[in-house]
């Protein structure tokens, strides 16, 4: 008897493992394969991507011709400052296109640690382009899960700008001895 039961059910297994493969072989669709053949293929060196890129990422519009500007994350001040304001704390999210800039909770071996956000609200090169948020998380000892988060004051995150904004004047200042 046990056998039998084996048996059919062997045979189930391989019906419903022929059924499943004839579905997905019968599934293709040739424009598909058309287009995926036909599409260029991606440079692995991000550099030389950049190099080849015609345009970049939407950064806001051109005044003169009314079309748009487009700017990469690596010619933009107000972006690489940030970063390298920020370098001493992991990122969550790094969006340049999203204009964010999300850290990871940040803190020493206590149970208090800190979140900064930085919002780009346009391309100018001044302190009202950008919004810094901060705030602190406190754990009790040895207790991830009970935590209060608050917002920093604006002080901390008038700091961080400021921080943002000296290395802006560095960035501009290296970048106009290369030219």
């Amino acid at each position: 008897m046990l056998l039998k039961y084996n048996s059919k059910k062997n045979i189930i297994n391989s019906i419903l493992i022929l059924s499943f493969l004839t579905l997905f072989a019968c599934s293709t669709d040739k424009k598909n394969e058309e287009e995926i053949i036909k599409k260029k293929p991606i440079e692995p060196n991000v550099f030389e991507r950049v190099k080849q890129a015609e345009g970049g990422l939407i950064l806001g519009k051109d005044k003169g011709s009314g079309g748009t500007t487009y700017n990469f994350a690596t010619s933009n001040v107000l972006w690489r400052a940030t970063l390298q304001s920020l370098n001493f704390v992991p990122l969550v999210n790094a969006s340049y296109s999203g204009g964010i800039v999300v850290t990871d909770w940040y803190g020493s071996e206590s149970s208090e640690s800190i979140k900064i956000q930085v919002k780009f609200l346009s391309d100018e090169i001044k302190t009202s382009s950008i919004e810094v948020n901060s705030f602190k998380k406190i754990c009790e000892k040895n207790s991830l899960s009970n935590c209060k988060v608050t917002k920093l004051n604006p002080d901390f995150n008038a700091k961080i700008r400021d921080s943002i904004m000296a290395n802006v004047r560095k960035i501009s200042i290296d970048d106009s001895k290369k030219k």
